[in-house]
């Protein structure tokens, strides 16, 4: 595998950063994910939201199977993420940032599309996803099929917190947050990738422009 030219991604990085610095959110989604990434994600979001007096709206997916109605009943697991949500909400508040808690019912495979939607609905200037990079497949399909399906049909930018290391992380499979640490904040340091996204091409051949930076 070609390894990246560490001296493109710092440029990047730096173009990235004055890129954020000069853009004005009022709302930025946050899909609160299985996975330590999603830790990352939050962070990131709730430091952009605090800068620029932005809300964060925390989607919790539910993830219904085909042979089910999307409207059956879960009290368990929906009990489970209104905890989670209100667990993120408290880190969030911590940020002295508003908050709007959503759970969304969704489809295996559709989760990316379904955030998207949400995205739309909010009018939200963007998405933050925490995501490991799956490096054994290059740089080519960096992301699961999921992210990539949000990176193509979010309505806005995208931004993918691959937490402190990128490509540790266990690949994306369920859909609920583990404990925020009893609501408390923590600063950590993260990787970032941005994407531009509407014009974005499928996942199958993607070529979305990526750019990298680091927070912390």
């Amino acid at each position: 595998m070609k390894r990246p030219d560490v001296k493109m991604l710092r440029r990047r990085a730096r173009r990235f950063a004055r890129w954020t610095g000069s853009i004005a959110y009022r709302s930025i989604v946050v899909p609160l994910l299985e996975q330590e990434e999603t830790e990352h994600a939050l962070d990131l979001a709730c430091r952009l939201a605090a800068d620029r007096g932005a809300q964060v709206v925390l989607v919790a997916p539910l993830v219904v199977e085909r042979e089910l109605p999307l409207d059956a009943h879960f009290e368990g697991r929906l009990t489970a993420l209104k905890e989670r949500l209100e667990s993120a909400a408290a880190v969030a508040t911590s940020y002295g940032v508003g908050v709007r808690r959503e759970i969304v019912r969704t489809r295996p495979g559709s989760l990316g599309e379904d955030v998207a939607r949400i995205a739309a609905e909010r009018r939200a200037e963007l998405v933050v996803v925490g995501a490991p990079v799956e490096s054994r497949r290059g740089f080519h399909l960096p992301f699961s099929r999921e992210v990539l399906l949000l990176v193509r049909d979010a309505p806005c930018r995208v931004m993918i917190a691959t937490g402190p290391v990128a490509g540790t992380g266990a690949t994306a499979a369920r859909t609920t947050v583990p404990p925020w640490h009893d609501g408390v904040a923590r600063r950590t340091s993260s990787s970032a990738f941005s994407a531009r996204t509407p014009s974005s091409p499928p996942p199958t051949g993607t070529s979305a422009r990526l750019s990298t930076t680091r927070s912390g």
